[in-house]
């Protein structure tokens, strides 16, 4: 274990890839668990850091806990940097340890089947844990983030100009910010007006547009019950109504898979920016919901309040370039939301979460006998291609989980 801790503090590239896998360690020795927790609060805080010394260890932990003793963990990290062990050694040394954590997580699946409590489910179940091992070892290492443009100025206006990539569900959205690109947006409204529903709406628009290639959709939910999400995509892709896909699950379910619904990918309990980070590099997604977005939490952010959550967004706002993703955000609007909801009503903040964003719309409802069923779109902030603003009406049917044009 001294030298796994060696390996992290010498590489913060190791350390994001496998601290998780490492903290599952059964028996792990708290001085050494609470050495590796403190890693990964001082890379989370330094994200520039590749590497961290025990002085550096010493002082951030002098500062942060000026009467704690804290010399036992000193102790551990210079004894961790005593290790002699090389760094092919101590990789095959956490692949090791992986792997038996690994062969835990199957040992319930066949004790069940050798006392013939259960069948037919071992093969799933190694499949599973395999496809997760073999992600952990060849995830992908960040992206070069220095990036130079080689268009000439003629290209460049066109590229601007070029209304391209994956379409979205309404006219104002494609008129004014364009295809589908790696960006981070967010989508505000308040409870119960529909913006679950138009975010599975898009993801169905998405999906059908991609159907039949390698691309996927990643939907991270941390309220909702996934399951219904699920359905609820299903029934919007489709276009049918809720009760007829009840009474015909398995056609239902078949031409869902063949119209691309297979390519979205949905996942529940999602709380963590790691959790996110961790389902990126499994899927490459070109688009990625945040379900509830301001709940998410962010390892090592310190602030609090708008500051707090300016952190937060620009943590998602960061992966969205490193990843290529699209960020698509969502978030309860304050009280003070309307008909047009705008950038006040973002809770929280009118300056440093905003600030974060590259693009935000809200939808709005009016009170009025008979419009029920419409909903008012507004562009509040725009910085892709376009860059333009823009308000819109549009129909939302419940039942069918769509939004179309007036």
């Amino acid at each position: 274990m001294l030298s796994i801790i060696k390996h992290f503090l010498t590489d913060s590239t190791q350390q994001v890839k496998f601290h998780r896998h490492i903290m599952k360690i059964d028996n792990l020795d708290k001085n050494h668990e609470q050495i590796l927790q403190l890693i990964d609060e001082l890379y989370t805080l330094f994200p520039e850091k590749s590497s961290i010394n025990v002085p550096e260890i010493r002082a951030y932990m002098q500062t942060k806990y000026p009467s704690r003793n804290i010399q036992h963990l000193v102790d551990v990290a210079e004894s961790a940097m005593q290790q002699t062990i090389g760094k092919e050694v101590t990789l095959k040394l956490i692949e090791s340890a992986i792997e038996y954590q690994m062969a835990a997580k199957l040992m319930p699946t066949c004790a069940a089947i050798i006392s013939r409590q259960k069948s037919g489910i071992l093969l799933d179940s190694m499949d599973t844990v395999s496809q997760a091992y073999t992600d952990l070892l060849t995830g992908a290492d960040k992206p070069d983030q220095l990036q130079d443009c080689d268009l000439s100025f003629e290209d460049a206006i066109i590229f601007r100009a070029t209304d391209s990539g994956i379409k979205w569900p309404l006219t104002i959205l494609n008129k004014c910010l364009g295809g589908v690109a790696p960006s981070l947006g967010l989508i505000i409204a308040r409870p119960d007006t529909g913006k679950t529903s138009f975010i599975l709406n898009s993801l169905a628009y998405f999906a059908a547009q991609i159907k039949g290639t390698d691309q996927q959709l990643l939907y991270c939910g941390n309220e909702e019950g996934i399951v219904g999400l699920k359905a609820r995509f299903g029934v919007s892709l489709l276009g049918v109504e809720t009760q007829w896909a009840e009474a015909n699950a398995k056609e239902f379910g078949k031409r869902v898979s063949q119209k691309g619904g297979d390519h979205v990918r949905f996942h529940g309990g999602v709380r963590n920016t790691r959790d996110v980070e961790t389902l990126l590099k499994r899927y490459s997604p070109i688009v990625t919901v945040l379900d509830q977005l301001p709940k998410f939490i962010l390892p090592g952010n310190k602030d609090e309040g708008p500051k707090g959550q300016a952190n937060v967004y620009g943590w998602f706002r960061q992966k969205s370039q490193d990843y290529e993703t699209m960020m698509m955000g969502v978030a309860q609007a304050g009280a003070t939301a309307k008909q047009w909801p705008n950038m006040d009503d973002i809770n929280g903040s009118k300056t440093d979460v905003p600030g974060e964003l590259d693009w935000g719309f809200g939808i709005g409802t009016v009170p009025d006998t008979g419009m029920e069923l419409a909903r008012f779109f507004n562009i509040f902030k725009n910085k892709l291609k376009y860059g333009r603003k823009g308000r819109a009406e549009a129909i939302f049917t419940a039942e069918r989980c769509r939004y179309d044009d007036i």
